[in-house]
């Protein structure tokens, strides 16, 4: 993930692992856990009417809209990041499939008054994205999201759903990665063995798939996200992968002993964007404080 104007993100696993990691902290802090729940309920919604300012198709006509999930698919954080980050990944389909992928995440200003919303997307799509949004910052990506391509020595999909989630499980922890920061510093990333999101599509090419996040040690933030998807070929039903560069560091992934993807950073591959534009990351605006840290007085927006 992603810092605001260079730095990255971050705080909890899926959301009940969040809460009980919090309600450790509370004890120490003199938190409760009424606060901890209406602190993530403050930043959900902040975090998820960012989220629905976007408007995303598949076509310059817009006739083929993809549906924003309002729900996160995964709550993040990452409190080694200017103070503790906290975000929402979400995901928006079209016939059940993956089309784009954001974190909308927040930390607190400097001046202790203000919160720093970030927005951080890639494209999942096999087609050029037109996306409407009414903001000063704007995502135009100019390519088709990830490239697909087939998982050396997989099996072929099973015909039973509940034996395709065995062998995706099995597919996924077969790759690994590593990031390099800015500074020199390595982190081997770490698969999450449950898929954020799972999907089936009636898109008839789309047989089953399954949305994956590496993370590192520093938080729970995603760093890399893999796609895993049996599609229908030409030679058949078939599993292939897709990465998607979801941090401000030098990223590789392995497929078993063998480095399949990269996203080294220079060129046209910035902090805030690569080549294509299928990645994009800004800050996006200032707003008031809404939360506290826990243990600590709630601010009061200035009248």
């Amino acid at each position: 993930m992603l810092g605001s104007a260079p730095a990255t993100v971050g705080l909890s696993l899926a959301f009940c692992l969040a809460l009980a990691a919090a309600g450790a902290q509370e004890a120490k802090d003199g938190g409760t856990g009424a606060d901890a729940k209406a602190r993530g309920e403050k930043l959900l919604k902040l975090h998820r009417d960012d989220a629905a300012s976007y408007a995303l198709y598949r076509d310059t006509a817009k006739t083929q809209k993809a549906e924003l999930r309002r729900e996160p698919i995964y709550r993040w954080t990452n409190p080694t990041r200017v103070g503790g980050q906290e975000g929402d990944v979400f995901l928006w389909t079209y016939k059940g499939r993956p089309e784009a992928v954001a974190s909308i995440f927040s930390h607190p200003h400097h001046d202790g008054k203000q919160r720093v919303v970030c927005h951080e997307l890639h494209s999942l799509s096999e087609h050029v994205l037109v996306v409407d949004r009414v903001a000063a910052e704007q995502w135009t990506p100019q390519a088709p999201g990830v490239d697909l391509k087939p998982i050396a020595g997989a099996p072929a999909p099973a015909l039973s759903p509940a034996q395709r989630t065995t062998q995706i499980r099995a597919l996924a922890r077969e790759f690994s990665g590593r990031s390099l920061s800015d500074q020199g510093v390595k982190w081997e990333l770490r698969l999450l063995p449950k898929p954020l999101y799972r999907y089936e599509s009636t898109d008839p090419d789309v047989i089953d798939g399954a949305v994956f996040a590496l993370v590192s040690s520093a938080g729970t933030d995603p760093e890399v996200i893999l796609l895993i998807e049996a599609r229908q070929t030409a030679n058949g039903p078939r599993w292939v992968y897709g990465a998607a560069r979801f941090s401000d560091m030098d990223l590789w992934l392995k497929h078993n002993d063998e480095e399949v993807w990269s996203s080294i950073r220079g060129g046209e591959n910035t902090f805030n964007h690569d080549a294509g534009h299928r990645f994009r990351f800004y800050q996006d605006r200032f707003v008031p404080e809404i939360v506290s840290r826990l243990g600590e007085p709630a601010q009061t927006e200035e009248k």
